[in-house]
């Protein structure tokens, strides 16, 4: 059994091979050289006893033994950090968070929650990405997901941050095109993702109607609906908060005020463990004040 490098290290590198799913990768960002990652790698398998990695001549993937390991390093790293956080004697918040957030409240109105984060604490550096899509959250090396709807994986904590209001919005002008219509013989834009062909409203008293449409426009991208929306192509069913100031100018109006659409959660996922670094849970709490102001 090597004992060269400490248990910390190893997992630690192991890690990094995991996201980067390349040796050299990670050792440019470990600041290493790659023999020196593959002795490290070495000498953690020879530890465990176990294969953790099948490496070809474009990149490596993980072994189910590399998988399993990679969700329990995670949360030792995190866990050792969240220590180095308590008895350090260095002042602040300090480190990178890396989150996955949805396209349209990423790019938007969570990113202004992040820029007020790194504002107040000039230290913490954040790694941002945006994706619509469900993630294997063991496999991405996030700290948090924000996703909007049901987290599909009982393995993590999940904390629902918010509900948002959905309304269908158009212009006056294509409302006026219609001469009256009925909403559901307008021209409708959809995000596939939730509505796809199937509109389903409540009025006031919650009573669900339902049709089937056949979209002038269907996008998997929330922008390209809402421009649609705005150039007067047809009416979407959007949140509250995105188009709230078009609401307020006229640029959009609401066009069925005694129907809704369901409202969705923002979910906040971490990974399980008893301790998480305080950077991570302050910039959760910070997004959770945020959500409370503004959704």
């Amino acid at each position: 059994m090597s004992s060269r490098f400490d248990r910390l290290t190893l997992l630690s590198t192991f890690v990094r091979i995991a996201e980067r799913r390349s040796l050299s990768g990670a050792a440019r960002d470990l600041g290493t050289s790659q023999p020196s990652v593959s002795r490290q790698l070495a000498a953690l398998e020879d530890r465990l006893g176990t294969v953790l990695v099948r490496r070809t001549t474009h990149d490596v993937t993980l072994t189910p033994d590399g998988l399993a390991l990679l969700a329990d390093a995670r949360r030792m790293l995190g866990e050792w950090e969240a220590i180095e956080d308590r008895h350090s004697g260095q002042g602040g918040l300090r480190g990178t968070i890396r989150v996955i957030a949805p396209v349209g409240l990423g790019q938007r109105l969570l990113l202004r929650a992040a820029a007020e984060f790194m504002h107040a604490h000039p230290q913490i550096t954040i790694d941002w990405r945006l994706r619509d899509d469900v993630i294997r959250f063991a496999e991405e090396g996030c700290d948090c997901w924000i996703k909007i709807g049901a987290v599909p994986d009982d393995t993590l904590v999940v904390r629902q941050l918010a509900k948002v209001e959905r309304l269908v919005v158009g212009t006056a002008d294509c409302l006026a095109r219609q001469r009256g219509a009925d909403v559901a013989k307008m021209p409708w834009l959809t995000l596939g993702q939730f509505e796809g062909n199937r509109i389903e409203l409540y009025d006031t008293k919650g009573a669900a109607r339902s049709f089937t449409v056949r979209p002038k426009m269907a996008s998997d991208n929330i922008f390209a609906i809402y421009e649609a929306a705005r150039q007067g192509v047809g009416i979407a069913i959007l949140p509250r908060w995105f188009v709230a100031e078009d609401l307020d100018s006229g640029a959009l109006v609401d066009v069925a005020p005694n129907l809704r659409a369901a409202q969705l959660p923002v979910n906040l996922a971490l990974a399980t463990g008893t301790q998480r670094p305080a950077r991570v849970e302050r910039f959760c709490r910070a997004v959770q004040a945020y959500c409370d102001r503004w959704l």
